[in-house]
């Protein structure tokens, strides 16, 4: 227990500077408060600076109470999975505090999913109405999500030791390469790169007349995969070049970042001879395809529908959430196929939510062997994946991570017609906050919010995204009696 609370407190400590980013637009728009010396003070300055200071103190409260030292395989899928909760309690306490939602429920949904990059939000439209301080939090806690707090704690925080648990509980994706020989060095040089990347685009959008605070909003919602806009049209408020600017990003965000490494080191080839890089690429392509064959036959296609096909398939395949049309008006095929590839989501390693395409691809593979086993039941049929042969136990995990993503989804779907939604709206709620990508169809399609779901919906697609983010098995392991007993994490 005591090295649970103490890693928590840690990460806490950490994510307590984070409060006070949200201050510089909370000047910069000049938001209403109270004069100072002659100075208007925010109010949501003063909230924000407060969280801060509460946050800091109960993280070195509870480092102070227990320790953070090295723990087990059992700790470290503790403190990543009650981090997250925890983390995304204190994030929703400037959406209390500054009055800018009913509830605390609906505080916690947003911040949950802004955290773990759903970008499902519950804030009333206009958007444009929020305080921008507020908007930016949202934006915030996406890019930081994005990556993981975990990672970024392991990278900065050279006192928190465990390293490698906590990065294998939290990063996405089946597994993470060691780019580095030590931990703490990989998780460093993804950060590097992730604030890399999410630079460029802040520049690349600014050359394309994008305001700077427009630019590094969407350049932080964009890298995460996250989707939040300061704009109740998202980024149809943009120009189409800006478009096509936010669709290259998304594909870079999607796509695991291990190959970003040995592109940046001159070895582009790794991109043409990754298996998932190539299936990932080539869904991408084919779903286009349909989706422009089906408005075609629909008879209203143009170029503008091209375009927002194109940018729809990419947003939510990699479980970004960005939106430039109503896709939900659009012919039953293209909306069913939106809703399935929020099922796949991006590649391991990526910044992307859902099942990774690593995942199909091995499941497309072994569904491959079988049936070469039923035509010859001699043969010895091995799993490859980039020349490597995948073993019996890993694809006994994808299996199982498969079947148990599938089964929580149907339960999903249930509880969100126990609600009152009819089928179409709650299971594309079920699979966009499962999937973390955000906006689905009818009554939460790309024009509305979650605003007007049930509390109790709230608060399981509040669990669904938790659940997703961390991958099932991360989040399931708690609800296993057998963990809460003798040389368990909890003593």
């Amino acid at each position: 227990m005591k090295v649970v609370a103490g890693t928590i407190g840690t990460i806490l400590k950490f994510f307590s500077f984070s409060f006070i980013l949200p201050i510089i637009p909370a000047f910069y728009f000049s938001e209403s408060g109270f004069d100072l010396l002659n100075y208007n003070i925010p109010y949501s300055a003063v909230i924000f600076a407060l969280c801060s200071i509460l946050c800091l103190l109960i993280g070195l409260s509870l480092e102070k109470f227990g320790s953070t030292q090295n723990f087990t395989d059992k700790e470290g899928f503790a403190v990543v999975s009650f981090g997250w909760i925890v983390i995304a309690f204190f994030a929703s306490l400037p959406f209390v505090l500054t009055n800018s939602v009913p509830s605390i429920i609906d505080a916690f949904f947003e911040s949950m999913s802004g955290i773990t990059t759903t970008g499902a939000t519950i804030l009333a439209y206009p958007l444009e109405n929020h305080l921008q301080s507020l908007l930016f939090w949202r934006a915030l806690l996406q890019w930081l999500g994005g990556m993981g707090i975990i990672v970024l704690s392991v990278a900065v925080l050279t006192r928190l030791t465990g390293g490698q648990k906590l990065i294998e509980s939290e990063a996405p994706g089946p597994s993470l390469n060691k780019l580095k020989p030590t931990i703490m060095q990989t998780a460093k040089l993804l950060w590097l790169i992730y604030v890399f990347f999410t630079i460029a685009e802040i520049i690349i959008l600014s050359l394309l007349d994008v305001s700077i605070y427009d630019a590094i909003y969407h350049s932080f919602t964009t890298m995460s995969t996250g989707g939040f806009s300061v704009h109740t049209n998202s980024v149809a408020h943009f120009s189409p070049i800006v478009h096509w600017a936010i669709m290259f990003f998304m594909i870079i965000a999607g796509t695991n970042f291990t190959l970003h490494y040995y592109a940046i080191h001159g070895k582009y080839s790794s991109y043409r001879k990754d298996s998932e890089f190539k299936l990932y690429i080539s869904i991408i392509l084919f779903v286009i395809a349909i989706i422009s064959l089906d408005l075609i036959a629909s008879g209203f296609f143009s170029f503008e529908k091209f375009s927002d096909s194109a940018f729809q398939t990419i947003s939510i395949l990699t479980t970004t959430g960005f939106t430039t049309a109503n896709y939900d008006s659009w012919p039953e095929l293209s909306r069913f196929v939106l809703l399935i590839i929020m099922f796949i989501g991006g590649c391991a390693g990526s910044t992307s939510g859902a099942m990774k395409n690593v995942r199909i691809l091995l499941m497309l593979k072994m569904l491959k062997k079988k049936l070469y086993e039923l035509v010859q039941p001699n043969a010895v049929i091995p799993v490859r994946l980039g020349g490597n042969i995948v073993s019996n136990k890993t694809l006994h995990t994808i299996t199982m991570f498969f079947f148990a993503y599938i089964l929580i989804f149907i339960v999903s779907t249930a509880a969100m017609l126990g609600f009152g939604m009819d089928i179409i709206s709650g299971a594309s709620a079920s699979a966009s906050c499962l999937g973390n990508v955000g906006p689905a169809l009818g009554l939460v399609g790309p024009n509305n919010s979650y605003e007007l779901l049930h509390p109790a919906a709230k608060i399981w697609l509040s669990v669904c995204m938790w659940i997703g983010r961390l991958e099932i098995f991360t989040a399931l392991i708690l609800f296993i009696p057998s963990a809460y007993k003798r040389e368990s994490f909890l003593e």
